[in-house]
């Protein structure tokens, strides 16, 4: 999918595997007899336009956009989330720094320093993407606390990494990992992050020249959803325009970094070819079992339409109750497929 952009951005893809369900519901005749499909809340999205005078872009109707009262224009940041459902959405921030390369610089730092922020974030070390975001739960709460006063980075607590799906067009990897939510719940979702060292600045034998990190996204959904959803985070993320009055802003505050961003910007339709390439080419075995306990948990059977070729969770005992041909038990690498909805009882 090719999207014309006014400036940079990351297009992160996200799939998405169960599904929130709208009220529709759609009887079939077979030569089993009638089963009524609830149809996901996925297969109805439509889109408005959000414009606060420096971005646009298109999110799913009824959906909000949280920006942080404290933003700076080289540090632009913003999520997108259902309200209904704040699990569901994507994160992106322009720029991030203040973190140091190890832990013993960031120590000595607060020793010396103890009530700068340089010696009270985690250290990203390595300095990769996947140690970025190690490091990503306690320096997200720290700027929430003492920085923003307000919740707006989302806090990836015990962050796993499930796949290292490749690079991105910029330098940093491209991950697909779960996390644990500050409610408790297990979300799933891709991160993405450029890690800069701008240089190195050594005292006392250790570097404690700051990193930097550029185009920072995460895009998450609960677990068992996060591939029914991943289609429509990647539309919205790809819609995003940066506006003229935002470009003017973010030269006079950055303008040592515009080039960058006007580079990059030549760049993303190459970004997001590659990002869906690596999750096509994903590692299917994770969908597989954590499909089937989601299953196992929530009480459903997987089937899918032998016409049409869609996938259904369908009420525990459906199969034994269902005596026609067009509805069987999916296979093993149907588990990687949307759902369409839900078979009640």
């Amino acid at each position: 999918m090719k999207k014309q952009i006014s400036v940079v951005i990351l297009a992160l893809l996200i799939c998405l595997t169960s599904v929130g369900c709208i009220n529709i519901n759609l009887t079939r005749k077979s030569d089993g007899g009638s089963v009524k499909i609830k149809k996901a809340e996925t297969s109805s999205v439509k889109y408005e336009t959000f414009d606060n005078g420096k971005i646009r872009l298109q999110i799913p109707k009824g959906w909000k956009v949280f920006v942080p009262k404290v933003v700076t224009y080289s540090g632009y940041s913003f999520r997108v989330y259902n309200p209904e459902r704040p699990e569901i959405g994507y994160m992106f921030s322009l720029a991030v720094s203040g973190f140091l390369k190890s832990e013993e610089a960031r120590a000595k730092y607060y020793s010396l320093y103890p009530s700068s922020i340089f010696g009270q974030l985690a250290a990203v070390d390595p300095q990769t993407t996947e140690g970025f975001y190690k490091a990503w739960a306690h320096n997200a709460k720290l700027a929430n606390d003492t920085q923003l006063k307000e919740d707006f980075y989302i806090v990836t607590n015990d962050f796993t990494v499930i796949e290292n799906l490749g690079k991105n067009a910029l330098g940093g990897d491209i991950l697909r990992g779960t996390y644990t939510s500050s409610g408790g719940e297990k979300l799933q979702g891709l991160f993405t992050a450029t890690v800069v060292d701008t240089g190195s600045y050594m005292m006392y034998g250790l570097d404690l020249a700051p990193l930097k990190s550029y185009h920072n996204i995460i895009m998450h959904a609960p677990d068992a959803e996060f591939n029914n959803w991943m289609s429509i985070l990647d539309y919205s993320l790809g819609t995003i325009e940066f506006t003229d009055e935002f470009m003017k802003g973010f030269n006079r505050e950055q303008s040592a970094q515009i080039e960058a961003v006007k580079a990059n910007a030549k760049i993303y339709d190459e970004i997001s070819d590659m990002i869906i390439d690596s999750w096509n080419s994903r590692n299917s075995s994770y969908d597989i079992i954590s499909q089937k306990q989601s299953d196992a948990t929530l009480g459903y059977e997987r089937v899918y339409d032998t016409q049409t070729g869609e996938v259904y969770r369908a009420y525990n005992g459906f199969t034994s109750d269902y005596s026609g041909e067009r509805y069987k038990p999916v296979t093993d690498d149907m588990y990687t497929a949307t759902i369409s909805g839900t078979i009640e009882k």
